[in-house]
């Protein structure tokens, strides 16, 4: 009775332990963190809707209510989706994208690339695939530079019709068919062609229509029979839709100034923009979609009617919604951030902050994102000063109280500082109510941020006299001038409060380093010691950081750097280079590549991101290269990376990149100072199961050796920082068998110990 009662306890401890940490991703695996909301496209095609935003594409099953995601990570070729469409004759899906890339789903879930377009050197100008129509297996690609006909039964090209003037490319916006003809919707006009020529790929077959004018054609369809084009009018003039009679091109009285689509169910003309117009065939509106459930208008980018008369739309802020009318409504969207575009990042226990901004007039909405114990938290769309209610922008940087995780700081390139604490924005600063400077225009642009030993908040302003400020706890404020900065000139972007409490702050327009040793005397600076880093080359400083050891960082236009012991700088200490061999010969590590962020992962190891190669993780000394993602041999969105963070509770890294955000669960977590909360996962490992095993809250190079339940040792290996990983086989290779196993762990001197066990289910 004692056996069984102890296993049934046993039982039940490891199912605690694998539901906490059941959300997290595999070791070694990816994870998009991109928006839904911003749809672009939807189909639909045997009860499941397909609703694309440019980042991604979702699956909603229309029986059971369940959504799958695909994108990069789960098995898409590429980003920035322009279209997806499902072929009913043969159960295919298309996704197309901006770049001429082009994937085809079969009802298996196999996915074929078909990226003929997009690595053709010859095509000059838009590759987008700005429609797709299809005409049994055919499938009618309407490109920025003229129409792709697939096979999609044998996934090949089967003809290409370039039929502008002389043969030139030409945009094509939409294809549609009549009995006779082909007709082409373009940027200069309507052409059409007899559909049953033998070479369609001869220009000289194609006329332009000329009933109609020479101007930009967005849409062109076949209603009934009769023609349908819509034109795309510039500087805010209102779009329009004809149909043709016979004799002559008749205006539709169409819902609003936008058209962005025409599209024909159910024996109705749906006019697509600011809502959705419903038409019949005399051309008559008898409805149309403009809100959903009254709550928001609709803004549309395009729709299915289904066989059951219910409107799918992929909407261009709300994603995907079902609707049978204006209040018989549902909004579908999977979880994630309002927006895809991320510029920095900031990691806290299970909070992720994610700012959107830039530095040289960028401006947008949805400016910052949380994501909370997995889950993603709905924030503002625009962010405003409460002094004088203007529009707060170009959020360039985040940070939080690493001693009040609740209490966050974001810095605004175009207005100063917002404070938010539990997730609430509570508090604002700037030169009108802070010592933080401002420019001759009375703004106050803020980027870099950094907490010191003391808990006292650095900040900078750019473009002013004292540039350099700090908040104390108490919220007094002080601030500094810096040796070298003008007015108007210097670009803070980065500061860093290192071990020593010494202040590094970067000119990323002058290419300086200043250095502040302050001496804990806010308000009497006659004691400080100031000094600007000496760069002997051509280096421009980009990045730096502080690893565990104490030692500093720089990346730069030419690779990266370190300075071994900063408490000398003021001695004359300064950056040094990393040597590595490579290829027989010794080379400067990654001299030829432009840092853009670093991170020091648990186990002291450089996560380096770069502007055009993607990222690299290398060893603590940066002398050993263990890792080189690239958007080719990786789901890396873009070798562009713009910041990198760390959980590093559970070894997750974030990557900022110019196209999205994603993370790659690394193997190293924090070490810890005891063994108090050491676990293991996934555990029980399933029989389905063939990724790593953690062995999770070790302390700093943790003896980890893992026995079965006789004693007899089955592997042995060395913590990376706070976490051991483990393959599930044996000193041969082999997998070992079911059964309990056990774990020891123990501190490198001996003197902590704690073991622990892991069912394994062969």
């Amino acid at each position: 009775m004692f056996y069984k009662i102890n296993i049934l306890f046993f039982s039940i401890f490891l199912a605690v332990l694998f539901n906490a940490s059941a959300q997290e991703i595999p070791i070694g695996t990816w994870q998009d963190h991109l928006s839904y909301k911003s749809s672009v496209a939807v189909t639909y095609g045997n009860g499941i809707t397909y609703c694309a935003s440019e980042s991604a594409l979702f699956s909603y099953n229309n029986d059971d209510g369940s959504i799958e995601r695909l994108n990069l990570v789960s098995g898409l070729s590429d980003i920035e989706i322009t279209n997806v469409k499902f072929n009913s004759y043969n159960n295919k899906l298309i996704v197309a994208y901006k770049n001429g890339n082009i994937d085809i789903i079969d009802a298996n879930k196999k996915i074929t690339n078909l990226n003929f377009i997009k690595n053709n050197s010859s095509i000059s100008g838009s590759k987008s695939v700005n429609k797709i129509l299809f005409n049994n297996n055919l499938a009618y690609l309407s490109t920025g530079f003229g129409i792709v006909v697939l096979n999609t039964d044998k996934n090949e090209v089967a003809d290409t019709y370039l039929y502008g003037n002389l043969g030139a490319f030409i945009n094509t916006n939409a294809v549609a068919f009549d009995n006779n003809y082909i007709y082409a919707a373009t940027n200069n006009g309507v052409f059409f062609a007899n559909k049953n020529s033998f070479n369609l790929a001869d220009y000289n077959e194609w006329s332009q229509l000329s009933s109609l004018s020479n101007q930009k054609y967005s849409n062109i369809v076949n209603y009934n029979g009769t023609l349908v084009v819509s034109t795309d009018s510039p500087n805010w003039e209102s779009d329009s839709a004809y149909y043709f009679n016979g004799t002559t091109w008749i205006k539709i009285n169409n819902i609003g100034l936008n058209i962005n689509k025409l599209e024909t169910f159910n024996n109705k003309l749906l006019i697509v923009g600011s809502g959705v117009g419903i038409y019949n065939t005399n051309f008559i509106q008898e409805d149309v979609l403009y809100t959903h459930g009254g709550s928001f208008g609709i803004d549309a980018a395009d729709v299915h009617l289904d066989e059951n008369n219910t409107y799918w739309i992929a909407d261009k802020n709300n994603g995907l919604l079902k609707q049978k009318d204006n209040w018989n409504v549902s909004q579908i969207i999977p979880d994630g951030p309002n927006t895809s575009a991320s510029f920095a990042l900031d990691v806290n226990e299970d909070a992720l902050w994610v700012v959107s901004g830039g530095y040289e007039g960028y401006r947008m909405s949805n400016l910052f994102n949380i994501r909370k114990n997995y889950e993603w938290v709905q924030t503002p769309k625009n962010m405003y000063n409460p002094q004088n209610g203007n529009q707060i922008y170009n959020f360039v940087s985040v940070l939080s109280n690493p001693k009040n995780t609740s209490q966050v700081f974001i810095g605004a390139w175009g207005g100063g500082l917002l404070e938010f604490n539990n997730d609430v924005f509570t508090n604002f600063y700037n030169a009108q109510n802070s010592v933080l400077d401002s420019t001759s225009f009375g703004s106050t642009s803020v980027s870099g941020m950094a907490f010191d030993k003391n808990n006292n908040l650095w900040v900078t302003s750019s473009y002013g006299d004292k540039v350099l400020a700090v908040k104390t706890p108490s919220n007094n404020w002080y601030n500094f001038k810096l040796d070298g900065t003008m007015v108007d000139y210097s670009v803070l972007t980065k500061v860093v409060v290192d071990k020593n409490d010494f202040v590094w702050i970067l000119d990323s327009k002058s290419n300086k380093t200043h250095i502040l040793k302050h001496n804990n005397t806010f308000d009497d600076v006659s004691d400080d010691d100031k000094i600007i880093l000496p760069i002997n080359d051509s280096r421009e400083i980009t990045t730096f950081i502080e690893d565990l050891d104490g030692e500093m960082w720089f990346g730069s236009n030419q690779g990266v750097g370190v300075i071994y012991n900063p408490s000398n700088v003021f001695s004359g200490e300064t950056i040094q280079p990393i040597y590595i061999q490579q290829d027989g010969q010794t080379q400067l590590l990654l001299e030829s590549e432009r840092i853009t962020a670093i991170a020091v992962d648990g186990a002291n190891r450089k996560w380096i991101g770069t502007q055009t190669s993607g990222v690299y993780l290398f060893s603590d000394d940066g002398t050993e290269e263990i890792f080189h993602f690239t958007k080719e041999n990786s789901p890396l969105f873009s070798n562009n990376i713009y910041d990198i963070k760390i959980n590093n509770k559970t070894g997750e890294v974030f990557f900022a990149t110019e196209k999205g955000l994603l993370s790659y669960k690394s193997t190293a977590t924090e070490a810890q100072d005891d063994f108090s909360n050491v676990f293991v996962y996934p555990n029980p490992v399933r029989e389905d199961y063939h990724g790593v095993i953690a062995i999770r809250g070790l302390v700093k190079d943790t003896d980890v050796r893992i026995t079965d339940i006789s004693g007899n040792l089955v592997s042995q290996t060395k913590s990376l920082g706070g976490q051991a990983i483990w393959d599930g086989k044996d000193l041969n290779g082999n997998r070992v068998q079911t059964g309990v196993y056990m774990v020891f762990n123990a501190s490198p001197e001996g003197e902590l110990k704690k073991a622990a066990k892991i069912l394994f289910i062969h």
